[in-house]
């Protein structure tokens, strides 16, 4: 029972039209109740929409609600609807698409001037010639306009009932308050979307701008290790790796010769052929010591037109038969400038540490090997370069 037709009631049963009252009440404040506590956060907001309007059917006595809104194009859009038939249902009865300019119909009406539509006879109302259903109109509706926080149209909240003049102002008034409620809870959720996508966006920035950053972190450090002329790594790089190879000396009485190999009259060739050809020279010899490296080996330019490698795992006797293999390689290398054949020697020093050496006192530090190894090219120089010199063979310890 409505709560207006209580007061049309007989004295007797006026205890009756209270209770219908009560029970009329405490329906609309369920509703609302279950309105309020629908998870904003759905992923479809056709379902949280289709959730509102179950709630409304569930405790009002209404045949059918639907919700129209506003899409792209400017029309309102059939996007949820339910019937008393389909509650409960897992899967909602398709609505038939509808679709209403702003202006056309009563639910056209209430869109473009932002009050609640009541049509009480469907059947009388002149409204509904321009929809062309008018046989297939129910007997009387609400439409009611719904929207944002900004007061921004978000679309229609449409109830309907088969029978003619059926809605009260009760039904009005709580129309009134539960399309604010939804407005709410709709504007809420796409706040929320937003704010997530924004989210979501900033953070694939970030990302990607870490990403980036570690990019280049990655290429300045390989930069910072790597002789960009010849490709090969850098006296940084050797500094960082040969820590290693003598800790596992230490470690496993293994032996290693260090070599350090300069090119014989560079700076000959540099004032002779210019310093770009200079720089082809350095880069041919650099491709071919890589060639006679293996994969454990270190290969550095260490300045100039000096190399510094170690075979690691290796005795002296084959540490210098790698030595004069390079070298007679370099041998062969030859380039073509002005109409001349230009060939090189290179000389180096060796020095070896045998895997008796293994105490840490008697372990020299690297740039004491260096300094062994570039005594013994100093004396490969000194003997008409082009040779191979290891250190404490056949030279000393030069200041």
């Amino acid at each position: 029972m409505n709560p207006q037709n209580a007061n049309n009631q007989d004295p007797e049963l006026t205890g009756f039209g209270m209770q219908d009252l009560l029970m009329d009440l405490i329906n609309a404040l369920s509703a609302v109740k279950q309105l309020s506590e629908i998870d904003y956060q759905v992923d479809d907001e056709n379902a949280l929409i289709r959730q509102a309007l179950a709630s409304l059917i569930q405790y009002q006595d209404m045949e059918r609600c639907s919700f129209f809104i506003v899409d792209n194009e400017g029309f309102l859009s059939n996007v949820a609807g339910i019937s008393v038939r389909e509650l409960g249902s897992a899967e909602p009865n398709p609505d038939t698409p509808l679709r209403f300019r702003v202006g056309e119909g009563v639910i056209g009406a209430a869109a473009a001037t932002g009050v609640l539509q009541h049509s009480q006879d469907c059947h009388e109302d002149t409204r509904f010639e321009k929809t062309g259903n008018l046989n297939q109109s129910p007997g009387s509706i609400i439409s009611v306009p719904v929207f944002t926080l900004n007061h921004a149209l978000i679309g229609v909240l449409n109830v309907s009932h088969p029978q003619a003049n059926y809605f009260s102002e009760w039904h009005i008034r709580l129309l009134e308050v539960y399309k604010n409620i939804l407005g709410q809870l709709i504007t809420t959720r796409r706040l929320v979307q937003q704010m997530e996508q924004q989210i979501a966006f900033r953070t694939a920035e970030l990302e990607s701008l870490v990403a980036e950053t570690n990019q280049l972190k990655d290429h300045f450090a390989s930069m910072s290790m790597h002789d960009q002329l010849t490709g090969l790594h850098n006296r940084r790089f050797f500094y960082d790796q040969v820590e290693v190879v003598i800790a596992h000396h230490k470690r496993y009485k293994s032996c290693f010769c260090l070599l350090v190999m300069d090119i014989d009259h560079f700076k000959v060739i540099n004032d002779r052929f210019g310093h770009l050809f200079g720089d082809q020279v350095l880069t041919g010899v650099a491709n071919a010591l890589k060639r006679q490296m293996r994969n454990t080996d270190i290969l550095v330019r260490f300045g100039g037109e000096e190399f510094v490698a170690i075979f690691t795992n290796t005795r002296c006797d084959s540490g210098k038969t790698f030595a004069e293999r390079i070298r007679q390689d370099i041998k062969t290398l030859e380039w073509s400038i002005d109409n001349q054949l230009v060939n090189l020697t290179l000389s180096i020093g060796l020095y070896c540490l045998n895997s008796d050496l293994i105490q840490s006192e008697l372990t020299p530090d690297i740039d004491q090997m260096i300094h062994y190894a570039d005594a013994a090219l100093y004396q490969a120089k000194a003997n008409g370069r082009d040779k191979t010199i290891v250190f404490g063979e056949s030279c000393s310890d030069r200041d």
